[in-house]
């Protein structure tokens, strides 16, 4: 048969399954609520301000990482999760994981390569790509990854693997089925939102005909083990969602932008995620890079992202007071012409710590961790 009839042939039944399947498949009957911690009092004005930043090890030596997420499995250990290659989406690239404790980072494990993909899921897989690890409150650690057996990112599905014992060992990876025909084309990229009774809300997205927002909502395996998607909104253009919580049926959706539109773009729900806005411009610039944003312990959110429309030479954070419809410039993390600072990733540790990971110049993941004391002494100009 000829490849190129194949791929217009597959091209067209997707795009046929795109506009007839109902894409926001069912959550299920129980009510869906997302976990919030209130909010504490503001940092005492009398506690130092901390930073620290650190370089992580490379993994195998890869020449070129990428796309690292955090999470903490206990109170005081902080995980970590990236990939590595030769190049991003080379054949060699490997799904690498680290902790840090008070003696500092160990060395990085491979956690997933192609061939261990394949292997485990019992058919082709040609390369790996980006992960995010989250821990749940008893401690297990999962790993949402994306692997291509076709392609490009388009051609990308979901897999899963989980550890009961902080990264020591994992289960074998197991592929979400999402749609019950052409399953390809979700990636992740941000973390999860937990959900009241278990469970997570976990923002990913499509490239297939389309980029836009989604929502996986997965179960628990004590529950059913059962993952679907929902879609937020259509189109070609914002995609790579953060979500973030306000309450537990309130949330505010950013999106990275690309093509024209140089603006980041929000969207909200009153009612967990059953039903969004219609996305409206942001106020924020974006150049087609990646974002994150988190709720702090003191109520206020917290964006990191690269503040120019054109390339990533900066990586800079941002404040909202009133829930992301307006925000105040905070510091620069990293400035640089002409080099890269991309993909950042935001958690608040239990201690209340604020952690961010990201690339580096594609040379190495950089983690940076300071307390809302620094983080305040630095958005009103002054030098903690």
């Amino acid at each position: 048969m000829n490849v190129r009839r194949l791929v217009t042939g597959l091209g067209a039944a997707a795009a046929l399954v795109l506009h007839v399947l109902p894409w926001g498949l069912s959550r299920g009957n129980s009510p869906v609520e997302f976990v919030v911690q209130p909010s504490l009092p503001p940092a005492a004005t009398n506690t130092a301000p901390v930073f620290r930043e650190e370089t992580l090890p490379s993994g195998n030596n890869a020449p070129s990482v990428h796309v690292a997420s955090l999470c903490e499995p206990s109170p005081g250990l902080l995980a970590a999760a990236w990939y590595g290659g030769s190049r991003e989406g080379a054949r060699d690239v490997a799904v690498f994981f680290a902790t840090r404790n008070r003696q500092g980072w160990t060395e990085p494990v491979s956690v997933v390569t192609a061939d261990s993909a394949r292997r485990e899921l019992g058919h082709y897989v040609r390369k790996v790509g980006n992960a995010v690890v989250f821990a749940d409150s008893t401690g297990k650690v999962s790993l949402l990854y994306v692997a291509i057996a076709v392609g490009g990112w388009s051609g990308s599905s979901l897999c899963l693997k989980e550890s009961f014992d902080r990264g020591r060992t994992w289960t074998p990876s197991r592929r979400l089925i999402l749609s019950p025909t052409f399953n390809i084309s979700d990636l992740v990229k941000n973390g999860p939102t937990p959900l009241v009774g278990g469970g997570w809300a976990v923002p990913i997205y499509q490239e297939l005909l389309g980029k836009f927002p989604e929502v996986l909502w997965l179960d628990s395996p004590a529950i059913s083990a059962r993952a679907v998607r929902t879609r937020v909104f259509g189109g070609r253009t914002a995609f790579q969602p953060t979500l973030v919580a306000l309450d537990r049926q309130r949330a505010v959706m950013l999106c990275r932008t690309a093509g024209d539109q140089l603006d980041m773009f929000t969207s909200r729900t009153e009612d967990a995620g059953a039903s969004w806005s219609p996305p409206q411009p942001s106020g924020l610039p974006n150049s087609n890079s990646g974002i994150d944003a988190v709720r702090l312990q003191d109520g206020r959110l917290l964006l990191a992202f690269n503040d120019t429309t054109s390339g990533r030479a900066n990586l800079r954070l941002a404040i909202s007071r009133d829930d992301g419809k307006t925000w105040q410039h905070g510091p620069f993390l990293a400035d640089e012409p002409g080099a890269e600072f991309s993909y950042p990733f935001l958690i608040q540790g239990r201690d209340g710590m604020i952690h961010l990971a990201y690339t580096w110049k594609r040379e190495a993941i950089k983690v940076v961790s300071f307390n809302a004391r620094w983080l305040d002494a630095s958005a009103n100009g002054q030098r903690p």
